[in-house]
């Protein structure tokens, strides 16, 4: 079994490095955006110019609702949704298997090496609706 690596172990010049890298290519990514927005002035393009305007204010919002995403994710991973709620919520009906796993694994659960923060079991539901 592969061992999982934790941030907390992850020495301070590698995160550094890595945040580095990741504020210098949005800084490169806004300052080329801000000078084809001038040349697009230059050339009186102005139709271009505005969709230019419109990209980077939805580019703002995504980064928004990301952080946002990313500051909540503790509390959003704590939300139980029933389960007869949940298997109405597919678009299609999921075909039958040969082979049908306990109901008690039908639960909604998140991958936890999608989350960045560690804590609640991927099974916090069906834990929380034995206890309650």
């Amino acid at each position: 079994m592969a061992e999982e690596r934790s941030l907390e172990y992850t020495p301070t010049w590698v995160v550094a490095f890595i945040c580095f890298i990741i504020v210098l290519l949005s800084l490169l990514a806004e300052r080329g955006l801000h000078h084809l927005g001038k040349c697009l002035k230059r050339r009186r393009q102005d139709a271009l110019f505005e969709a230019l305007q419109k990209l980077k204010e939805e580019l703002m919002l995504l980064g928004f609702i990301s952080l946002m995403l990313t500051v909540s994710q503790a509390a959003i991973r704590h939300i139980c949704v029933p389960r007869a709620l949940v298997s109405n919520m597919f678009p299609c009906k999921k075909p039958l298997e040969k082979h049908h796993a306990p109901e008690s694994s039908h639960t909604l659960s998140i991958s936890a090496r999608h989350l960045l923060s560690t804590g609640a079991s991927p099974d916090h539901c069906a834990a929380k609706a034995r206890f309650s």
